[in-house]
């Protein structure tokens, strides 16, 4: 119904309008009737706005609301699962995957079309981190933080390797749908509803790798790890192809190290590098 009534809304095609106002949840948190309260909130947010029809307008009055009652605290991440719309309003505070999740279900609740963009692993800071990201009719996502930076006035704290942004569909090219199916790969990668969104990001490059160690028996992918809270950690995968292979759209100005994976553990599989801010590579 939202789809239809809102103003800002009328110009979402049937395939953003399943990617980011259909889905009823955002992570790991308790399934909630969330629509209904949220709609609720903000029935009158059309009559507030310079242009009803801006979706990016509609998205920062409700972040701007949002933020007067929920913030972050690091006592958050040792909750056991992210919160759901109850228990955030309760508590007022949550870590950024809730922060993601109220700004997704506001957003979401009254046709506004938003996902969330993480990476797993910083490349020059320990830690994850995920954001938001409302996109519009012409095809842009726009980032911002939930509770936190409205769209336009939101930036990265720190260098990421790889942007994925959270998808309710399956996506058949992602490594959980190449592999063998009991075939063990590193936890972040193995999800089969994220999409590669690094290049919208900043400046990336195609890196093709020849691993120096010798490739194990059984085999198939070596991974790309970056360097995070003082291990090597796996931030995207490739296929082996006569002890080379290739890692698509790899941010710049980053250390690497290629790695395979083994009795569920990374061990290296060829030399670090540093894939400097023009494109060009150099050893570490």
């Amino acid at each position: 119904t939202v789809w239809r009534e809102k103003p800002w809304a009328k110009g979402l095609s049937f395939e953003d309008f399943c990617d980011g106002v259909l889905p009823y949840r955002g992570s790991n948190e308790p399934l909630e009737s969330w629509r209904p309260a949220l709609l609720e909130r903000y029935a009158d947010l059309a009559a507030k706005m310079k242009d009803p029809t801006d979706p990016i307008e509609a998205a920062a009055l409700i972040n701007e609301d949002i933020k007067t009652w929920f913030t972050f605290d690091e006592r958050w991440y040792f909750h056991p699962t992210d919160q759901g719309l109850a228990e955030m309003q309760q508590s007022g505070f949550g870590r950024c995957e809730d922060m993601t999740n109220v700004a997704i279900y506001a957003l979401r609740a009254n046709g506004i079309a938003a996902t969330s963009d993480y990476t797993p692993h910083w490349a020059d800071h320990g830690n994850n981190h995920a954001w938001n990201a409302v996109m519009t009719p012409d095809g842009q996502a726009i980032p911002f933080m939930g509770a936190e930076a409205s769209p336009g006035k939101y930036h990265l704290y720190w260098k990421a390797a790889k942007v994925y942004r959270k998808s309710y569909a399956y996506q058949p090219e992602n490594l959980a749908f190449v592999k063998e199916e009991d075939r063990k790969v590193p936890r972040w990668l193995g999800g089969k509803s994220y999409k590669d969104v690094t290049a919208a990001y900043g400046e990336v490059t195609d890196v093709s790798v020849t691993l120096d160690e010798p490739v194990p028996d059984s085999v198939r992918f070596a991974y790309l790890c970056v360097f995070n809270s003082g291990e090597w950690a796996a931030i995207h995968w490739g296929e082996i192809h006569d002890g080379r292979v290739a890692f698509t759209d790899m941010g710049r100005d980053i250390a690497y190290l290629p790695m395979y994976y083994i009795d569920e553990e990374l061990v290296p599989a060829g030399d670090a590098f540093i894939l400097e801010a023009d494109g060009s590579r150099r050893p570490l």
